[in-house]
């Protein structure tokens, strides 16, 4: 072969390969291959969107949602507001600034003269509709139909392309159920709870908070354990339904709601408030309990075990010691025990102490340690049992008035026993008792308060 021929043969491979690269570019100049190129080119700022919405048109009613971000976090404000799950939600605003393209498509050739070809990719109208809006950002997403290898048609709004990209975005918001992207728990908001009332059957169990102290306003007005009350917040501040029911339209009867077993209502610093509504049982044997927040169009699953701290016990509410004064808050202490009067008075880090005794008067310095029995047994030591009756006066031993620095009464608990070697019962006016153990000592007649100097 002579190498004239040997050149003619390498010029005629060339052309071969020129012309095979112009046909390809001539029969698929439409579509651009890329590697994972990022969709938003500038990014979502995805801590600074405020305001997302969801369409379905394909659904039957077509789905439109609408949440908003504000001081107390996201929530969803149509088709109703409730809270949302603001961790769902920015998994959805994620998944839109994640978006990578594997192709791209010119819009016109995909249209073409004719003005279709949108609807053979699932773009018109397109599956779902993701809205996102900030300060400084504002863009609309359509989801079109998905293809092979876990890949999706999208196009954003007011851009001349198509995309192919992965399905992530369809996944969470067409395929996830979009009750999911609200919060479960049953009281959302996140101001200071004020008041907390509850009526289960004929009971109706109201506390109410003044500064930093809590009572009860019915069935009896009584002091509130602040233990037991943190703890019945505590529940209330982090307590989620079972799950989702229904939505929309129902009929509240058919789940128990119009004749609820109980309600639950909070009251918040704001003026704000929440009333949950406990219906029917949710099974033929199940002990769950139907419900839904008052105005919100959703019934959801409560079960046994988050209805029973809900729902405490009247009495476990009470506080259970005889008497709220603080011991810090003491100036004296005046004690009427039959014909016996002990009067204790403060000074500085020692109490001085009045005996009258019929006609038998003493003074002097008293024992710090009997006074610190007498101030801890009332004022700190919770009763075993707390029971809400009259004071029994004909079981009465004695009367003990607390005065502050200001010389006014503070508080006076009643004390009762049941005879010698009896329980103790300790009342400062509520109509409520409150139980010791026998073994309690507590130093009320003149003769058990010894003088240490006169």
């Amino acid at each position: 072969m002579t190498l004239r021929t040997v050149g003619c043969i390498w010029l005629l491979a060339v052309a071969l390969l020129v012309a095979a690269s112009l046909a390809w570019r001539d029969s698929d100049s439409s579509e651009v291959d890329v590697q994972q190129a990022t969709v938003f080119v500038g990014g979502i700022p995805v801590d600074s969107i405020d305001r997302l919405t969801v369409e379905v048109p394909g659904e039957d009613p077509p789905r439109f949602l609408k949440f908003e971000l504000g001081e107390e976090g996201w929530r969803q404000v149509l088709p109703f507001e409730v809270a949302a799950d603001g961790f769902a939600i920015r998994q959805l605003l994620v998944a839109a600034a994640d978006l990578a393209a594997s192709r791209r498509t010119p819009l016109f050739d995909v249209v073409g003269e004719d003005g279709g070809g949108l609807d053979a990719l699932g773009l018109d109208p397109p599956e779902a509709i993701i809205g996102l809006q900030g300060p400084d950002f504002e863009s609309k997403i359509e989801l079109g139909a998905r293809t092979v290898a876990g890949r999706s048609w999208v196009r954003i709004v007011g851009d001349d392309e198509v995309l192919v990209v992965d399905d992530d975005l369809h996944q969470r918001a067409i395929d996830d159920d979009p009750r999911n992207w609200r919060s479960r728990r049953l009281f959302a908001g996140e101001r200071e709870i004020s008041g907390v009332t509850i009526a289960n059957g004929a009971t109706v169990t109201s506390l109410s908070r003044t500064g930093r102290r809590w009572r009860l306003a019915s069935p009896v007005e009584a002091r509130a354990d602040a233990a037991a009350v943190d703890a019945l917040l505590g529940i209330l501040g982090r307590v989620e339904h079972d799950g989702f029911v229904v939505d929309g339209d129902f009929d509240p009867a058919r789940f128990g709601l119009v004749e609820p077993a109980a309600t639950i209502s909070v009251l918040r610093d704001d003026g704000g408030d929440e009333t949950l509504i406990i219906g029917g049982p949710a099974g033929l044997v199940s002990r769950d309990r139907f419900a839904m927040i008052e105005g919100m169009p959703m019934v959801v699953r409560i079960d046994e075990a988050t209805l029973r701290g809900l729902l405490p016990p009247v009495l476990g509410l009470i506080e259970p010691t005889g008497s709220g004064v603080r011991a810090a808050d003491v100036k004296s202490i005046e004690i009427t025990a039959m014909d016996d009067f002990v009067r204790l008075e403060r000074d500085l880090d020692r109490w001085t102490i009045e005996v009258v005794r019929g006609d038998e008067r003493a003074a002097g310095i008293a024992s710090t340690d009997h006074v610190d029995v007498l101030i801890k047994t009332l004022t700190s030591t919770r009763g075993t049992e707390v029971i809400v009756q009259e004071f029994p006066t004909q079981l009465s031993l004695a009367t003990v008035v607390f005065h502050g620095f200001d010389g006014r009464p503070l508080d006076a608990v009643r004390i009762a026993r049941e005879g010698p070697g009896g329980r103790w019962a300790l009342e400062n006016g509520d109509g409520v008792l409150r139980l010791l153990p026998a073994s309690t000592e507590i130093p009320l007649a003149a003769n058990e308060w010894p003088i240490l100097e006169r």
